[in-house]
């Protein structure tokens, strides 16, 4: 989906309910945190998230939001085993509510590619997996980004839930997002940047005002 809310801000998907499957690397994975409180921003409410492999780094989020209060809004917790990932993901659905916004799975196979699983289970606590974030979705008025570590036969199953496939490419301008019927067209003249958190802290600042500034034209 696109949105523009000013000349000369770079423009980030919004995300609608259902299924988002974000394909990205390390390199851009402050993409995420960007989309959570762009997210948080324009809707009320709170996110779920359940993390992995140390996806949710809180320096991170208080560097892009725009108070340490706004922070009360992200409910997260962290699994350091595929089991864990498995009890947290079964969880969901009992956690998510009406005051729910946005429900965030960063690298949703990492903890199935442990050498620690038998044969055949990654496979299967995948596909379980899979079943309570499509269940959460589709029982839930709900957003649900999703990123995996590789796209292979293992993760099939994760893409064929996904309402929506996006993906965000570092360039020298920035970060380049594009799915279906978005494409990130703006950028910032001859400042070229790379993907840092000084950049989307300043590109998500930067929006918010153009938000409040026609909020109150449209009250005016």
């Amino acid at each position: 989906m696109r949105e523009r809310d000013g000349e000369g801000i770079p423009e980030l998907p919004t995300l609608g309910t259902g299924v988002h499957l974000l394909e990205t690397d390390d390199s851009v994975r402050a993409a995420v945190h960007s989309l959570v409180v762009d997210h948080l921003l324009i809707h009320s409410g709170e996110a779920l998230w359940a993390d992995s492999h140390g996806h949710a780094r809180t320096q991170s989020l208080v560097r892009l939001a725009p108070s340490r209060r706004f922070l009360d809004r992200i409910r997260m917790a962290r699994a350091f085993t595929a089991f864990q990932h498995q009890t947290l993901l079964a969880r969901l659905a009992d956690r998510v509510d009406g005051d729910t916004a946005l429900v965030v799975v960063p690298a949703f196979d990492h903890h199935y590619r442990s050498d620690d699983l038998t044969r055949g289970e990654p496979e299967r606590m995948v596909e379980a997996g899979v079943g309570h974030v499509e269940a959460v979705a589709e029982r839930h008025d709900v957003a649900v980004l999703v990123t995996r570590e590789r796209d292979d036969d293992l993760t099939d199953p994760v893409a064929g839930i996904a309402d929506e496939r996006m993906r965000v490419e570092t360039t020298r301008f920035g970060p380049r997002f594009v799915a279906d019927g978005f494409e990130t067209l703006v950028y910032r003249g001859h400042d070229y940047v790379q993907t840092t958190l000084a950049f989307w802290s300043r590109v998500l600042e930067e929006r918010q005002q153009a938000r409040e500034s026609l909020r109150r034209e449209v009250l005016a």
